[in-house]
């Protein structure tokens, strides 16, 4: 039986199975709802088994698949799946429970090849959604994406159950909805002037498609927001549009600076103290609750600044008529008022968790992506909230350790993470739990520019976050969830999905034994599945080379390329590492400059305990020393016949003060006296944005070694054209020696 992915809260097998064939009927109501489901269903048994069935009104027919709105259960998307003698039996709540049950029948009909015929175990499930907000928000902002894209992402979602796309159309740096009462919007506001060197918030400049220089942008048209919308109702996923104020707001603002604070310095936060603010964006969201019918429409209200309002003398005025004390309460205000407008138009307003700042909106649900505390605090008041924390619900962030992992941004969220996910704290008081709507990831495109990074930042994740918001906790089976997780990726490759193997890389952990002075280096990935295979001679793994069945014990230096494997092909990254034998207990490091006890790698001996830091400035296995020198000198407790000394550097100058050492020296000696410089090197300043892990060794003659300086140069003051002023940093990991 393939498993079902989010797994339904009631399922149970009988004896007997069903086969559907070309006799098989399809029974529907004649409405457009079900037509809908009907094209779902037909579509897929052409497309997997060739069979083309008739779809008729009659319901005195065996052998059929009878798809019925029922309307038994309060619940919304609840349905059952009985399959039996006379066939599929597909009951829902309504068209969207009847929905649902199709996703599941479809799952137990595939993978194509685990599934070659259309034969069904009899099965009873009962099912329904234990949260009715299962979302994602997908930022179409930073790297515009394409029409057909933003379908596709909502077809993995309704294979998923998932019921919200929250649609983040509009940000600093691009404007992307057609607005006819403001045209400058999309002609100006949805492109940007392309810089070198500068990543699109650094210095961003609204400019016109046909400027000169590079341009990049896009916008979507009123009709082909009208076909999204409709492409997803179709799927029983309601698209919520997000249009942010007051702050985030640079792109409308480069096209209208009559509505900041200074038009000569456009800090991208609307004038609280203009009326003609309001007008504005009370303009643009009737245009915008007329193509988007949820209830729903997103504000924002996040990060503003709020230091022009504070020297604005219409903000200023304004904060002395309403007698506002300061900038929380003016954005307060400025929310509240924008609020009564929106509920005006029959609408709901909902925002990240600052609209809290200041006092929140009577009728306002909050958005928590700040951690869980806002959401907490905001259901305690009474308010309903959707959670949406950054640990572990961002998908712009890493779900893998591996340096080949594609570019992300911000922390690490692991798959299983994602599934332990619960949306509603102890801390929420339990007459307060029913105003938890459910949960909602969120995918920023900083670096993510195509659909195929896209599916592979969602895939699988949104598997685990569907059955943490569908399944009751007491239903939730983590192994078996991994276990289904064999079929669900066949699935991905079938529907041609790019999905991310993060899960299977290889990952290690080297322990000592001071008795044998062994090293043993133990191999696993997150799941716990399939095989791994290494080499110790450089090579590049195959299902011909070792199978690891134990830890790999070593005496000295190894080089390890550990590949996982699914049904003989590679699967995730491959890990490559030089683990090293240098170093014991007896060892000492003697630093010159402390390092940061924030950014202490683990101590003083993080710098030999085989543990590399990720190319993310918050890996907690870099050493971290600002504006000083990294000078340290190791003594290894003992002479050691020693031919190369490595160590890594780190720089990330689009998001930290961290930079790379003008220059590294290395010094061996056996006596402690006398000292040979066996790497002498000057670092060329590399300007790039991108986070780099810069690998600084030198070989030389064997010889006894008992003592090792080092010594790497800060730069000790940020560069003129760096993004950040102040004391640079250097970050450095991992001494290896053999």
């Amino acid at each position: 039986m393939t498993g079902i992915i989010p797994q339904p809260n009631e399922f149970t097998t009988e004896q007997g199975t069903f086969t559907i064939d070309e006799k098989t009927v399809i029974v529907v109501d004649d409405t457009v709802e079900e037509a809908w489901n009907t094209k779902e269903l037909t579509a897929f048994l052409k497309d997997n088994f060739n069979l083309k069935l008739k779809v008729t009104t009659s319901s005195e027919l065996d052998n059929a698949i009878r798809l019925i709105s029922s309307q038994e259960s309060d619940a919304i998307g609840a349905y059952s799946l009985t399959i039996g003698k006379k066939g599929v039996l597909i009951k829902g709540d309504s068209d969207q429970g009847v929905f649902y049950g199709i996703q599941s029948l479809k799952q137990l009909l595939s993978p194509q090849s685990a599934v070659q015929t259309p034969l069904l175990s009899f099965v009873t499930i009962k099912d329904a959604p234990e949260f009715k907000w299962r979302g994602m928000m997908l930022d179409v902002s930073r790297h515009f994406v394409p029409k057909d894209s933003v379908k596709k992402v909502i077809d993995a979602l309704a294979m998923h159950k998932m019921n919200k796309f929250h649609w983040h159309l509009v940000d600093g740096i691009g404007w992307r909805i057609q607005i006819d009462a403001y045209p400058e919007l999309t002609k100006k506001g949805a492109w940007r002037k392309v810089k070198e060197n500068k990543k699109p918030w650094e210095d961003f400049e609204a400019t016109y498609k046909d400027d000169d220089g590079e341009v990049y942008g896009g916008f979507y048209t009123k009709d082909d927001i009208r076909e999204i919308v409709a492409y997803a109702k179709e799927r029983y996923i309601d698209v919520i549009p997000e249009i942010e104020m007051p702050g985030h707001s640079e792109a409308a603002l480069q096209c209208y600076p009559e509505y900041s604070c200074d038009s000569n310095d456009i800090t991208g936060v609307y004038c609280a103290g203009n009326d003609g603010s309001f007008e504005f964006l009370q303009n643009i969201i009737s245009e915008v609750v007329a193509l988007f019918p949820n209830e729903y429409l997103h504000i924002g209200g996040d990060e503003v600044g709020k230091d022009s309002w504070l020297k604005c003398d219409k903000c200023k005025k304004r904060m002395r008529e309403e007698n506002l004390q300061n900038g929380e309460e003016l954005q307060s205000y400025f929310v509240k008022r924008m609020e009564k407008f929106i509920h005006s138009k029959n609408r709901k307003l909902i925002g990240w968790d600052e609209i809290l700042e200041g006092g929140l909106p009577e009728r306002a649900t909050v958005m928590s992506w700040r951690g869980v505390e806002g959401g907490i605090e905001a259901a305690n008041a009474g308010h309903d909230v959707v959670m949406s924390p950054g640990d572990p619900l961002y998908f712009d962030h890493s779900q893998g350790k591996n340096e080949l992992e594609p570019p992300s941004w911000g922390g690490y969220n692991n798959l299983l993470k994602v599934y332990d996910f619960d949306p509603i704290p102890s801390e929420i008081a339990t007459d307060k739990r029913h105003h938890i709507l459910g949960g909602q990831a969120n995918l920023w495109t900083e670096q993510v520019k195509s659909l195929s990074h896209i599916q592979y930042m969602m895939l699988p994740r949104l598997s685990a976050l569907s059955e943490a918001l569908w399944t009751k906790a007491e239903n939730k089976d983590k192994e078996y969830f991994i276990e289904k997780l064999d079929v669900q990726f066949d699935r991905f490759q079938e529907l041609g999905y790019n999905f991310a193997g993060s899960s299977l890389s290889p990952d290690y952990a080297v322990t000592y034994n001071k008795d044998t002075k062994e090293f043993s280096l133990a191999l696993e990935n997150e799941l716990d599945r399939y095989e791994i295979r290494y080499t110790l001679d450089g090579s590049t793994p195959t299902m011909e080379s070792t199978l690891y069945t134990d830890p790999i014990v070593y005496t000295s230096s190894i080089t390890l390329n550990a590949q996982c494997f699914r049904k003989g092909a590679p699967i995730g990254y491959p890990l490559k590492r030089m683990f090293s034998t240098g170093f014991g207990d007896q060892c000492k490091v003697t630093y010159t400059n402390a390092y940061d006890e924030a950014y202490s790698g683990g101590g003083d001996k993080a710098l030999f305990d085989n543990k590399y830091a990720m190319a993310r400035g918050d890996d907690p296995n870099w050493q971290g020393i600002p504006q000083k020198d990294f000078e340290v000198l190791i003594d290894l407790g003992s002479s050691a016949e020693l031919s190369y000394v490595g160590l890594n550097f780190y720089q990330d100058i689009g998001a930290t003060s961290v930079m790379l050492p003008t220059q590294v020296t290395i010094a061996i000696s056996e006596d402690g006296e006398n000292y040979v410089t066996v790497l002498d090197e000057s670092i060329a300043t590399m300007e790039q944005r991108e986070p780099i892990i810069k690998r600084i060794e030198t070989s030389f003659e064997k010889q006894g070694v008992s003592f090792i300086k080092i010594f790497a140069k800060n730069r000790a003051e940020l560069p003129e054209w760096h993004l950040r002023k102040g004391s640079a940093w250097i970050f450095v990991d991992e001494v290896s020696v053999k």
